[in-house]
C-alpha cells in the first residue's frame, strides 16, 4: 500500500484504509471501503456496543471474545488490552466462488459493557493467488491489530 488515510469511524474507532479506496457509510450496514476496481474486494466494518452478562467474570478481553465468536482459533489478547480473532469461509454467491475474512475486534469496558467492531473482507476466491490481493489482505489484519478505539463511553 503506498499511501493510507485515517477512518475515524463514528468517533469510536480509527484504523487505516488505502487512501484511493471509496468510502460508503450507511446506519443500518455500517461501513463499506473499497478500491474502485470491478474486481477489487469489498472491506466492511459494522460496529456494536454490547453488555456482558450480570455477575459474568471474564479474565480478559479475550475470554470474552472466545465466547461470543465460536469459529476460527483462540482469539489473541493485544498490547492495548483489546482482543482480535481472525477467521475465514468459502462460499458461493450468485454463482461466484468467494472467500470473506473476518476480524472481529473487541474492546472490554468495565464492568460490564464491551464494543465488538467486525470487519470483515470479501474476494473472489479466484483471485487469492495473486499477489496483490494477498498483500491486501495483510494489510488490513495489521490495520485491525492497530486499530485504536476511543477510551469515551
Amino acid at each position: 500500500m503506498n499511501t493510507t488515510k485515517e477512518i475515524d469511524y463514528r468517533g469510536i474507532l480509527k484504523f487505516h484504509i488505502p487512501s484511493d479506496w471509496v468510502e460508503e457509510y450507511d446506519d443500518e450496514y455500517g461501513g463499506t471501503f473499497y478500491e474502485d476496481s470491478p474486481l477489487s474486494g469489498t472491506l466492511r466494518l459494522k460496529l456494536m456496543a454490547l453488555n456482558t452478562p450480570k455477575g459474568a467474570f471474564f479474565k480478559d478481553a479475550s475470554s470474552i471474545l472466545d465466547d461470543i465468536i465460536t469459529k476460527g482459533s483462540a482469539s489473541i489478547l493485544l498490547p492495548n488490552d483489546n482482543a482480535l480473532k481472525m477467521f475465514f469461509e468459502q462460499t458461493v454467491d450468485s454463482g461466484h466462488e468467494i472467500t470473506i475474512y473476518y476480524w472481529s475486534l473487541i474492546q472490554f469496558l468495565q464492568p460490564n459493557r464491551l464494543r465488538l467492531g467486525n470487519f470483515s473482507y470479501t474476494v473472489l476466491t479466484n483471485r487469492l493467488g495473486i499477489e496483490s490481493v494477498r498483500k491486501e489482505i495483510d494489510f488490513i489484519t495489521e490495520q485491525v491489530k492497530n486499530a485504536e478505539y476511543s477510551m469515551e463511553e
